[in-house]
């Protein structure tokens, strides 16, 4: 990416594949490789910007707990920055989601917003008064344990990952996934599933699929509510992946807000491509020790 957030190149690896320590190195030569491949040399890398999908240590440059990639108190800033010749910057995923619509999206026109990404679990990013809101432990926006159901909560529920919250597990798509096979099952339907197909699903008309997403749609509805109630927010945004399935479905979870709360909060899915990388690249511009101003 350069200084004005224009991405230049960009490749994908499959993480659950390698989960653990060996993640690290393959991030590292996923890295120079690109470098590579972008015929650049490494004196014209600033750094290198990082959103983990876990609470992060941002000051230390530690993973605190990360359970879909099998992170746990590593110190990752230090582990990459052994493998590179340029800087790290690293913090939860989300926050980084928030940090490039900060930049290059409604943080043009707002001051105060949410990011809520949906994907494997559910996580919020907490923009106040233009700045990045991190709580006292780095666990702000930490909606993914957030109960919206006291009753569910007290009895056992399957867990998509070990240490992911009730939110996490009632509204990420696995969960959506696991829904829709039993209910498609019992149908006498055997077809391979994924959070994307429900959706598509449910938008043409599928009641099967309807019926599987009525449930975390709920939850999110509620998660939402709570989480105006506290912030009073400007506008709601949603990321991730899930989310681009979602525009059809936000007149209801807005209905069901409104009847819950009187305060009025926009609700919409983000219009910024690759949101995520632009707020890894965000990062550090705003904490590379150089000339920039932003």
């Amino acid at each position: 990416m350069n200084l004005d957030g224009v991405i230049e190149n960009k490749m994908s690896i499959e993480t659950q594949r390698h989960v653990g320590s060996q993640l690290i190195p393959l991030i590292a030569d996923t890295i120079k490789s690109m470098i590579k491949d972008s015929q650049l040399t490494y004196d014209q890398i600033f750094g290198v910007g990082v959103g983990v999908p876990g609470i992060t240590d941002v000051d230390n440059g530690v993973v605190i707990d990360a359970p879909s990639v099998g992170w746990e108190n590593v110190p990752l800033r230090n582990r990459l920055e052994e493998l590179l010749p340029f800087p790290v910057y690293l913090d939860n995923d989300v926050n980084i989601a928030a940090l490039g619509e900060l930049w290059k999206g409604v943080g043009e026109t707002n001051s105060n917003f949410l990011m809520i990404t949906l994907g494997t679990g559910v996580g919020c990013g907490i923009i106040i008064n233009s700045q990045l809101y991190r709580g006292s432990s780095y666990a702000a926006g930490e909606i993914g344990y957030m109960v919206t159901d006291k009753k569910t909560a007290e009895k056992n529920y399957e867990h998509t990952f070990t240490g992911y919250g009730f939110l996490d597990n009632h509204v990420g798509g696995p969960s959506i996934t696991r829904r829709m096979k039993n209910y498609s099952s019992e149908a006498g339907n055997s077809e391979t599933w994924s959070a994307k197909k429900v959706f598509q699903s449910a938008k043409s008309g599928d009641e099967i699929a309807l019926e599987a997403l009525n449930e975390p749609l709920s939850h999110l509805s509620f998660a939402l509510i709570n989480a105006i109630s506290l912030l009073n927010p400007e506008r709601i945004v949603l990321g991730g992946r899930i989310s681009k399935s979602m525009d059809q479905f936000l007149p209801s979870i807005s209905a069901t807000i409104d009847k819950h709360i009187p305060i009025q909060t926009e609700i919409e899915t983000t219009s910024v491509t690759d949101v995520s990388l632009l707020g890894a690249g965000y990062l550090l511009l705003m904490e590379h020790e150089s000339i920039l101003k932003i």
